[in-house]
């Protein structure tokens, strides 16, 4: 098998898919590597590191393609695969952006390329399981990056309510701790991540199964926070919108929303993806797509690590598989990512972050 790593094209994106160590790793297991030069030079891995793990470099995308059986990148590339020269049944590994990019995936399909998504693992696929390790990264340079859009003026702590008890969720507690803010107030639907989260730092736990946007907007009217953390969402599926219109009205002037869910249409009804606005009451709403490209070397580490598992994954089985993860429509018309013919990896179905 040959694994091949293209340089990342996506605005603002530093990460790498494959590390030089996952580079090591997979010679270990006799899986070659083919990389595209300049591939690893945002995140601090320069070409001569790539070939003294044992890697091929190559100067085009081109060469990489047409080289491979399992493509990895961090974010989907913008190169048109459809058209370019490749070996037969081809594999993409990585982020796949599923619920905008249903069209594109099943053009893929339909010449024969496969998409096996890392939002479609779940988190019971341990090290495999790539998005808990960027999501755990995101978490907390986002709700850092909130903090610094408070106002200058808010001399006490800072007050945060979190939506959400996942990984991002989790690692926003730990951020607060860190940064000396407010115990924030977590709201979940899951008695049982209680714990988890005062592992994480000191919080104030919310359940109720029944959170939505006026419960939301009840708890804004109560804590007053300056920041509100949103990364409430299942896998593979819409963002519920538990921040409407009413609860941004709640908001005090210079209030700061980050979402974390913007790809997935969003727990603010006023998010833009990719972009920061300013509401006329003066409430700020954030987001980005790569939080954790702001930490490409940590998080390439990490990502790597998942690609490395699942790369090997696929060369215990001696060949790619023919239909790892592909499309089916249902009866809402919704793209779902489904398992088929391998049976080998866990994917996720109905895991609920907000807890």
């Amino acid at each position: 098998m040959i694994a091949g790593v293209l340089r990342e094209t996506a605005a603002r994106e530093r990460r790498v898919a494959l590390t030089p160590d996952g580079v090591r790793r997979l010679l270990g297991a006799d899986v070659r590597v083919v990389v595209e030069s300049g591939a690893g030079r945002s995140a601090g891995f320069d070409d001569r590191a790539y070939r003294l793990a044992g890697a091929v470099v190559v100067a085009q995308a081109a060469d990489v393609v047409a080289q491979c059986d399992v493509l990895a990148w961090v974010k989907p590339t913008t190169h048109d695969l459809r058209t370019m020269t490749r070996r037969p049944q081809l594999t993409l590994l990585g982020f796949q952006d599923p619920l905008q990019r249903a069209t594109q995936i099943a053009d893929l399909r339909a010449v024969g390329v496969e998409s096996l998504a890392f939002e479609s693992f779940s988190p019971a696929a341990g090290e495999l399981d790539a998005l808990s390790a960027m999501s755990r990264i995101a978490g907390i340079v986002a709700f850092t990056a909130g903090c610094r859009l408070v106002p200058r003026t808010v001399r006490r702590p800072i007050r945060s309510l979190i939506l959400g008890c996942g990984q991002a969720g989790l690692a926003a507690i730990g951020a607060a701790a860190a940064r000396g803010a407010e115990p924030p107030v977590v709201l979940s639907r899951r008695a049982e991540l209680r714990e988890v989260a005062a592992a994480r730092g000191p919080n104030r736990f919310q359940v109720d199964p029944r959170i939505d946007a006026a419960y939301v907007s009840e708890r804004i009217r109560i804590d007053k926070p300056d920041l509100v953390f949103c990364a409430a969402v299942r896998r593979g599926e819409r963002a519920p919108v538990l921040l409407d219109d009413a609860a941004l009205a709640e908001l005090g002037d210079g209030a700061v929303v980050v979402d974390l869910t913007a790809k997935a249409g969003g727990n603010c009804s006023a998010t833009v993806a990719d972009a920061t606005v300013v509401l006329s009451n003066g409430v700020v709403v954030t987001h980005r797509s790569n939080y954790p490209a702001r930490r490409p070397a940590p998080a390439s580490r990490a990502y790597s690590a998942a690609v490395t598992a699942t790369i090997l994954r696929l060369a215990q089985q001696r060949r790619p598989p023919r239909s790892s993860v592909g499309l089916e429509r249902r009866g809402d018309d919704r793209a779902n990512l489904v398992h088929s013919d391998t049976g080998s990896f866990p994917l996720n179905r109905g895991h609920i972050h907000i807890g």
